[in-house]
């Protein structure tokens, strides 16, 4: 069958969107919303599709099938539940929500309304990631049992007398993303997860913004988690001045994976090596296999692997570090679930 899109958002997320609609045969965007008459223009002349400034007509179109979300994160918990009570299946961008209410909630409605519901994770699906998580479930390694994840950028040196200018994007505001955990290092939280499991605690800090001889340090956010399986993981975002840092590393029972770079290679471990392997990563459209684990689930039923139960418990993760730094105390999970932290708790500090 072909699968008609409504594209709502128009943004920067939205071209990546657009190349993995177009490489599937069975699919195509046919209307492309924004509140920004020009972005949707734009958007709507390189698919072919038309464009709109009325969401409503977008989802009260019985030729949809399914809508993808790349709004700003405030925004998703009442588009997704407009698009599942209009009767569309809905790939929503990462991350879900500001909290673990508002993720429940875009459940809710898309159970009770019969319809799917994804968060776009791609980072699973990508390169080395995905090449990872693949010789992990083959036994390359044995069993995880230690790691160290870290996406961290190079910063310029900052003026203590610059900071706090004026912010111009909305990822500026911490009370639009829920914070850089939630906002980008979200992709490394899922990865972990996906390797490792359940969480079972959080102890996390935040350093940085300290003032030296008149410059600013820049921030940096630390959690150290425990897994179900026993597995003890340090998580690490935030940046380091001119330092290039970022680098991935799994240690299991019967051996190592690591690497720095997105598209790999990963370097492979083992007592029984002579030296190191070098594992080539899959060169993937991963925003491709998204689509595509999405529409298999629609097609056959049963959850697609960015499953909106995933997402919240993403959330749950990247929240739980803020709020175990917030109360400096370790924050206990079950069943992937913070015990004690509420579940209106936002960050909008850090």
């Amino acid at each position: 069958m072909t699968y008609n899109i409504g594209l709502v958002g128009c943004g920067g997320i939205a071209g990546s969107w657009i190349n993995a609609v177009a490489a599937h045969e069975e699919c195509q965007i046919i209307l492309a919303y924004d509140l920004a008459a020009d972005a949707a223009a734009r958007r709507a002349a390189a698919t072919g599709a038309q464009a709109t400034d009325d969401l409503d007509a977008l989802l009260g179109d019985e030729r949809i099938d399914l809508v993808i979300i790349g709004t700003p994160t405030p925004s998703h918990p009442a588009l997704v539940e407009q698009a599942a009570r209009a009767g569309k299946h809905v790939l929503c961008e990462k991350p879900m929500a500001l909290d673990l209410a508002q993720c429940q909630q875009m459940m809710d409605v898309c159970q009770h309304s019969g319809v799917k519901l994804a968060i776009g994770h791609s980072l699973r699906f990508w390169g080395a990631f995905l090449t990872c998580r693949q010789l992990v479930e083959a036994g390359a390694i044995g069993t995880p049992v230690s790691g160290s994840i870290d996406r961290m950028s190079t910063a310029n040196v900052t003026e203590a007398a610059a900071a706090g200018k004026e912010q111009t994007h909305w990822r500026d505001e911490v009370a639009n993303t829920g914070g850089k955990v939630l906002e980008g290092f979200i992709h490394e939280l899922d990865f972990s997860r996906a390797v490792f499991g359940e969480v079972a605690s959080v102890t996390a800090q935040v350093g940085g913004g300290q003032v030296y001889a008149g410059l600013l340090s820049p921030e940096i956010m630390q959690a150290v988690v425990g897994f179900e399986s026993g597995a003890l993981v340090t998580l690490r975002t935030g940046s380091t001045v001119a330092l290039p840092t970022r680098g991935y590393w799994i240690g299991g029972t019967e051996g190592g994976l690591r690497f720095t770079e997105w598209g790999g290679p990963i370097e492979h471990y083992r007592t029984d090596f002579s030296e190191k392997r070098l594992v080539s990563a899959k060169a993937t459209n991963a925003y491709y296999l998204e689509l595509c684990d999405f529409l298999q689930a629609v097609e056959k039923g049963g959850e697609p692997e960015n499953s909106p139960l995933n997402g919240k418990k993403n959330i749950a993760l990247g929240l739980g570090i803020y709020y175990s730094f917030e109360t400096s105390r370790r924050l206990e999970y079950r069943q992937g679930m913070p015990v004690e932290m509420p579940v209106d708790y936002q960050n909008t500090r850090w």
